[in-house]
């Protein structure tokens, strides 16, 4: 009898044993350049706006206009964003109602703009863009050619700004880019983040999204929102960052990561 019910008890453990063997072998995908430690060597930490700017913006100096522009870009698969979620209230209306006064441009992208867009600017990334298994990942891209083609700041629709004035700021900072953070400072989040025109941190990371995307079956990441993180997320983006910076040898000082305290004052989610 002892043997009967060991069987499955073995079976049980087997089975346990080879799922932690199978999760370990793809969360190792979250060590590949990416979280191998804190990115305050190397980049720019955003924790506070200075009083000057702080001044120049209350003052509204016609000298000061920003380094990124006043626009805000967003992403829906049509115009419709009533059906985005059925919990949650797209934020455009939020972003227009505190920065349309202060002569911004909040922009709804529609997957056919997003493909007008590369067919005309980015053709060596259609293939990349139409080969993906996951509309998530024609999102994360597009976000990133959108701000690299016409610079100013991205948003999900689930992300609400909190003040008018320490965005502006951020502007202001003559940084190419600034992007949220994740896990502290250990990564890029591209949930929000704004850049230059033509940012060549976000040129580089439309690159390595592409050439990720040739290893992604030989990579054996078989988790979707692993394949997600990977190929075109977060993980994605701060590999990128990482490489950039390797390959100048140099802490990048021109792009911002918000401190997480401060990035609250920013932006809240939901």
């Amino acid at each position: 009898m002892a043997v009967v019910f060991g069987r499955p008890r073995q079976l049980a453990v087997a089975v346990i044993f080879s799922f932690i063997i199978f999760a370990i072998f793809q969360f190792s995908y979250t060590d590949d350049f990416s979280l191998t430690g804190h990115l305050s060597d190397s980049i720019q930490i955003v924790d506070a706006c200075s009083p000057d700017a702080l001044e120049a913006i209350n003052n509204a100096r016609p000298t000061l206009d920003p380094a990124i522009p006043n626009i805000v870009h967003q992403l829906w698969k049509t115009t419709d964003i009533r059906e985005y979620s059925p919990t949650i209230t797209a934020s455009r209306e939020s972003w227009r109602a505190m920065l349309e006064p202060f002569n911004y441009t909040v922009k709804l992208w529609t997957d056919d703009d997003v493909l007008e867009l590369i067919k005309a600017d980015y053709d060596w990334l259609l293939s990349t863009y139409e080969g993906y298994p996951h509309d998530i990942q024609r999102a994360d891209i597009a976000r990133l050619l959108i701000v690299h083609s016409e610079g100013g700041i991205y948003s999900d629709l689930d992300v609400n700004p909190k003040s008018a004035q320490h965005i502006q700021c951020l502007q202001r900072l003559s940084l190419q880019a600034i992007f949220s953070p994740t896990a502290g400072t250990l990564g890029l989040s591209n949930h929000f983040f704004m850049a230059m025109p033509g940012s060549p941190f976000l040129q580089w990371a439309l690159y390595e999204a592409k050439r990720r995307s040739s290893r992604l079956v030989s990579r054996g990441i078989i988790l979707p929102y692993l394949q997600v993180f990977w190929s075109t997320g977060p993980i994605m983006v701060t590999a990128a960052f990482r490489q950039y910076a390797w390959l100048y040898n140099t802490p990048r000082l021109d792009i911002g990561l918000l401190d997480n305290g401060f990035g609250g004052l920013v932006i809240m989610l939901g």
